[in-house]
């Protein structure tokens, strides 16, 4: 019997902390939404609940469905008490006293204040401190790293360094790492990135990685590099190009070692966030400074949309005429828009989804 009075002064103490509210019926049903969602997370702290709501709506519904929940168990406790019903009665004071337990240290957190504002941002969701998204990727990382970091890490290399070549090839090309690997891809046999020397240019270029066959990106890609212009590395490669007769192959046996290898040699250097698709980031900023239009470096890039550009190397990131960058080629022209592109990937997930049961998702068709 103690138990249940210490029980029945709580939830007094508790219902005299929340005010009573009467709102449309829109923001009632908005409310029970959310604390069913509390109730199934089984977390009722508004600064840490699983669901959409901001913190003030949260804190809001906390506060309604709290008082209405324990308004609806008080008067379900005392009317089976008044019936004699005393198992029924009990086990009444101990869904009360678990409910207690879960809501009151939330409650006396997050008080009710005396003019809430419901539309207001979460303050744990938009700190002013908090970094953008995104901060620490390789296209944002590239405005903390001098104009000549590549040509730097080329020179850090050592010359007895299996992935040479490779490193010289990723500072004036966009191939991407996994596409230095011999390979069967899209059908057809990879040896890796090709380089071929014809009246001081060098063309660098390879299957992309990526292009399914020529269906989401172009099947064969690359750039125009002028010896002159490229530095050290395009001095490295045009002199392999001699020794091999004009064209070169390069490949290697592991691209996470290559991965590894950058890594190193980035960090001695003082160099962070490197890896080689910081490289294909830097030159497809450069490119965006040097080429024309846009549609030169997706052709570049192996991307079959200019919008794909998006997601590397800003323009001010890049230098004009970089690594000696001179022009791009590709087996087919990248499309200026996406739509039909977007139109297939949602086609896919439709059929993906209905393969797996599952609801599909918007189709535009």
């Amino acid at each position: 019997m103690t138990s249940l009075v210490e029980t029945h002064a709580r939830m007094e103490r508790l219902l005299a902390l929340l005010p009573e509210r009467t709102p449309s019926e829109g923001t009632m049903r908005q409310y029970r939404g959310v604390h069913e969602r509390m109730r199934r997370a089984g977390c009722y702290d508004p600064m840490a609940c699983a669901c959409p709501a901001s913190y003030n709506r949260a804190r809001a519904a906390l506060h309604f469905c709290a008082r209405e929940t324990l308004l609806r168990l008080k008067a379900d406790l005392e009317a089976r008490s008044r019936a004699g019903e005393r198992k029924a009665a009990s086990l009444t004071a101990e869904a009360l006293a678990l409910y207690l337990d879960r809501v009151e240290p939330a409650i006396l957190a997050h008080p009710p204040c005396a003019d809430p504002d419901y539309r207001a941002a979460s303050p744990f969701r938009a700190k002013p401190d908090a970094p953008r998204r995104g901060a620490g990727s390789k296209k944002h990382s590239l405005k903390d790293k001098p104009a000549d970091w590549r040509e730097q890490v080329f020179a850090a290399t050592p010359e007895t360094s299996p992935y040479k070549a490779a490193i010289a090839a990723m500072c004036l090309s966009t191939c991407r790492v996994g596409e230095y690997a011999e390979t069967i891809r899209d059908q057809q046999y990879s040896p890796g990135v090709r380089v071929i020397k014809r009246d001081g240019l060098l063309e660098i270029f390879t299957i992309a990685q990526k292009s399914h066959g020529g269906k989401y990106g172009l099947s064969m890609s690359g750039v125009t590099v002028a010896i002159a212009q490229g530095g050290a590395p395009a001095a490295h490669l045009a002199t392999m190009c001699d020794e091999a007769g004009g064209a070169i192959e390069i490949a290697v046996e592991s691209t996470e070692g290559l991965r590894k290898a950058v890594g190193r040699i980035a960090a001695r250097l003082g160099f962070s966030n490197v890896s080689p698709n910081s490289f294909r980031a830097q030159c497809i900023a450069d490119g965006k400074v040097t080429l024309p239009n846009a549609e030169m470096v997706a052709a570049g890039a192996g991307h079959c949309s200019i919008r794909s550009q998006s997601r590397y190397g800003r323009a001010e990131h890049g230098r004009r005429g970089g690594g000696g960058l001179v022009g791009t080629f590709s087996e087919r022209q990248p499309r200026p828009a996406s739509v039909e592109r977007m139109v297939r990937f949602e086609a896919m997930r439709l059929t993906r989804a209905i393969e797996r049961g599952r609801a599909p998702p918007r189709f535009a068709a």
